[in-house]
């Protein structure tokens, strides 16, 4: 179920507050000219793209741009501004941004970011939680984009379900405990005999089938899988809490992409329908 949040919220979340497919929104974040002026001091970038008026109108820009890396530092007091975490995080982890669009003075930005990823530490008294950021204008436009990981506190030292951690051994077993129950699946793996990879970002988990049952689930099966589906956190979680399973649009759109052998991949295409199936059911299993 995605949530969505628009005002500042009363409490501060912890590690178990977060779940994959949450949704929030920022109030609406004026661009100024003390904001070009104060980052360029801050920055000591003072390229004259962001100084020099003339220079930035005949670059095709018609006034000077905020540097890049404003849109990020907006976003964490964004963030901040919503009261998500203020006695939780911890630590900022990384940042990987795409800068589509320039951002000028007297632009009108909002944040719109979406929790793709959740998984507790190894000391289980704090988890990472992964956001994917939408910098959007005025005019509706995606002027940035990207991910970021943050570590907050967790409120105790629990297990976490494993529907949200996509591409793990505990969550392959999991869907592969629900694929036992499907006739579908088993009718159409009845005479195959194979692995099917499954990746999301740099986790993986091969699923060994053989005759209508996964018979094994492991980061590595000892042949390899006949082919890999992989894709990012963020369609992951789209396909996972989206309203329907809509696996054969996104994959002719090109959102995925398969390594291996093209021919097992057209033959069992259908199979993955079914593993997807599997996990949208287990994620509203733990959200129940």
């Amino acid at each position: 179920m995605v949530e969505e949040a628009a005002v500042p919220m009363a409490r501060s979340m912890f590690f178990e507050d977060f779940a994959v497919g949450q949704h929030f929104v920022s109030e609406p974040r004026s661009v100024t000219e003390q904001d070009l002026t104060t980052f360029t001091d801050v920055s000591g970038d003072r390229h004259r793209l962001h100084t020099d008026a003339a220079y930035a109108e005949s670059a095709g820009f018609g006034q000077p741009i905020l540097q890049g890396p404003f849109g990020i530092a907006a976003f964490f007091g964004a963030f901040h501004d919503l009261h998500l975490a203020d006695d939780s995080v911890i630590a900022l982890l990384d940042t990987n941004w795409r800068y589509l669009a320039p951002i000028h003075v007297g632009d009108s930005l909002r944040f719109e970011f979406t929790i793709v990823g959740c998984r507790r530490t190894s000391s289980g008294d704090r988890g990472v939680v992964n956001r994917h950021v939408v910098v959007i204008n005025q005019q509706g436009d995606r002027v940035q984009e990207g991910t970021t990981a943050v570590l907050v506190r967790a409120r105790d030292s629990g297990t976490d379900a494993p529907w949200h951690a996509f591409g793990t051994v505990p969550w392959g077993k999991a869907v592969a405990e629900l694929l036992h129950a499907d006739e579908r699946f088993a009718k159409a793996t009845a005479d195959w005999d194979g692995a099917i990879g499954l990746r999301c970002g740099t986790s993986e988990v091969h699923l060994r089938i053989y005759r209508g049952a996964v018979i094994d689930v492991a980061r590595r099966v000892p042949h390899g899988p006949d082919y890999t589906f992989d894709t990012d956190e963020l369609t992951w979680t789209q396909l996972v809490t989206g309203p329907r399973n809509d696996f054969m649009r996104r994959a002719m759109s090109g959102q995925f992409s398969v390594h291996g052998s093209g021919y097992e991949y057209l033959r069992t295409a259908r199979v993955l329908t079914f593993i997807l199936d599997a996990a949208r059911a287990l994620s509203k299993e733990s959200l129940s």
